[in-house]
Order: structure tokens, then C-alpha cells, then sequence
């Protein structure tokens, strides 16, 4: 796990990298990207679990 000192200098660095006017932008981009990465993970599990389901049906069907 990060601690605040760690991440005091992570959030420096990027200021000083960026400057205080793309992170807004910056923040945004990464907020965006989350939500679709959740998208994609919540869709891949739901997928397995039909999936999974799908084989049991027919497992119960063969018995």
C-alpha cells in the first residue's frame, strides 16, 4: 500500500510534469478510463458466469 509521504511525492511529480493545467484534463482521462475498465470486467464476469451456468445446464441434461 502507498503511503502519504510516497504519495505526496507521486502528486508532486506530476504537477511538475504536467503543470497544474492538464490535471484536470489528466484526472478526467483517468476517471474515464476506470469506468470503462469496470465495464469490461463486470461484462467478463458476467460472461463466465452464464458460461458456467450454460455447462451445468447441460450437464443436467446429459444426467
Amino acid at each position: 500500500m502507498i503511503g502519504t509521504g510516497e504519495m505526496i511525492v507521486i502528486l508532486v511529480l506530476i504537477l511538475i510534469l504536467f503543470g497544474p493545467d492538464k490535471i484536470p484534463e489528466l484526472a478526467r482521462a483517468l476517471g474515464k478510463a476506470y469506468v470503462e475498465y469496470r465495464k469490461a470486467v463486470i461484462e467478463a464476469e458476467m460472461g463466465i458466469k452464464r458460461e458456467l451456468e450454460n455447462r451445468v445446464e447441460e450437464e443436467e441434461k446429459k444426467n
